[in-house]
């Protein structure tokens, strides 16, 4: 059962962040390029501790979608945003020197942690600009992502806060920018029906 669930995850990233690629090569969609990098390294190194840690088939999908968020930061380079503010660049620092604690310790559940965390304020670049402009992002894939950390969780081979952290966190802000997403679209619904029923 596990296992199933790890592949329909899997299949879910995939499927998911299609049209997010898609969009951006169309340059409808403009990943934030300082996100991304963020994302890819933390994607990699929660993968790494969630699999040493015993996640199994619920890490499927992170190691997937860590190969995911490299091809996309790739693509941010060329059809992404580069506003870049000083607290992008510290969490971009704290990124790459979340592995220490690991290689201290011989314990991977500390530099998930820190990555983790480091994941939810990599974030905040994003949710800046899907403030500003809702269309630069793709509704289906963070829903979908809301999807499959939640499937991914009752996947995990292993609880512990190593293996569950990293999807728990990610379910909670990709469902925060999906709701950025809707929310002005849900607003502008609203607006052009009281005015259809004013006139």
């Amino acid at each position: 059962m596990k296992e199933a669930l790890g592949l329909i995850t899997v299949a879910l990233s995939i499927i998911g962040h299609t049209p997010y690629i898609i969009d951006t090569l169309k340059k409808k969609t403009k990943p934030h390029i300082l996100t991304w990098l963020i994302w890819s390294i933390v994607t990699v190194l929660a993968f790494l501790g969630q699999w040493a840690k015993g996640g199994g088939a619920g890490s499927l999908t992170t190691g997937v979608t860590g190969v995911i968020t490299i091809f996309i930061a790739i693509l941010a380079f060329k059809n992404g945003t580069k506003n870049i503010s000083k607290s992008d660049k510290v969490f971009f620092v704290a990124a790459l020197f979340a592995i220490i604690p690991w290689y201290i310790t011989k314990d991977p559940t500390i530099s998930v942690v820190i990555a983790s965390t480091v994941d939810a304020f990599a974030f905040y670049p994003t949710m800046r600009k899907t403030l500003k402009d809702p269309g630069s992002e793709t509704l289906t894939t963070y829903i979908m992502n809301v999807l499959r950390h939640g499937l991914s969780i009752g996947a995990l081979s292993s609880y512990n806060l190593a293996t569950y952290i990293y999807p728990l966190i990610l379910l909670v802000m990709n469902a925060v920018v999906a709701a950025m997403i809707i929310a002005p679209r849900l607003r502008d619904f609203y607006t052009s029906e009281v005015i259809t029923s004013e006139v």
